[in-house]
């Protein structure tokens, strides 16, 4: 006996149109609502406070391998960093001394915190013995890994309607780097170090 087949009881291969779009909607939905909780003015700030430690470190591993201070200065007007490499160790930038530059990125510039991570500072760069480099606060790394002062570089980063800040600080007599964060706002806000 021959069997018949419905062609309504096959199964189907792939989905139809309809179904497609509704999934679309529902990731459109659900993306919406995710995306007002990325917060890109704390990931800004991270990059730009990582890359301002970054800068600090290479330059103290090149004053120590190389033997010869490395200058790093602060343009808090262009928002970069300019590291030079002192062979003459002198403190003096020569022409024949090898430099460059590092943007501190989209949206981000060294400014003056609301609250500084000991009391209140007056500048972006405030150290105990921050020297001037052709008229830009610099810290200066040696050959031994020390630093010519202690220092702290605030960092903000704005996106939208919310700001964050960022410190970096470097220790003197090691030249060692912690990055912090700031906490809150208002009276209330406090620096936390990220690990």
């Amino acid at each position: 006996m021959a069997t018949r087949h419905n062609p309504r009881l096959r199964k189907r291969a792939a989905f139809s149109m309809i179904e497609i779009i509704i999934v679309l909607v529902m990731m459109a939905v659900v993306a919406r609502m995710a995306l007002p909780k990325i917060n890109m003015s704390q990931f800004r700030a991270d990059a730009a406070a990582q890359q301002v430690r970054s800068v600090f470190q290479t330059a103290q591993r090149t004053s120590l391998t190389r033997q010869f201070d490395v200058i790093v200065s602060v343009d808090t007007t262009t928002f970069g960093l300019r590291i030079a490499e002192d062979s003459s160790n002198d403190g003096v930038i020569q022409t024949n001394e090898w430099k460059f530059w590092r943007p501190t990125g989209e949206g981000n510039k060294f400014a003056v915190p609301p609250k500084g991570l000991n009391g209140t500072v007056a500048s972006p760069v405030v150290g105990s013995a921050i020297r001037s480099v052709t008229n830009l606060p610099s810290i200066i790394f040696h050959r031994d890994g020390s630093t010519s002062s202690d220092g702290e570089v605030y960092v903000q980063s704005t996106y939208k309607s919310r700001t964050d800040y960022r410190a970096i600080t470097v220790t003197r007599a090691t030249g060692r780097t912690e990055l912090w964060r700031l906490s809150g706002t208002g009276t209330g806000a406090t620096w936390l170090v990220v690990r």
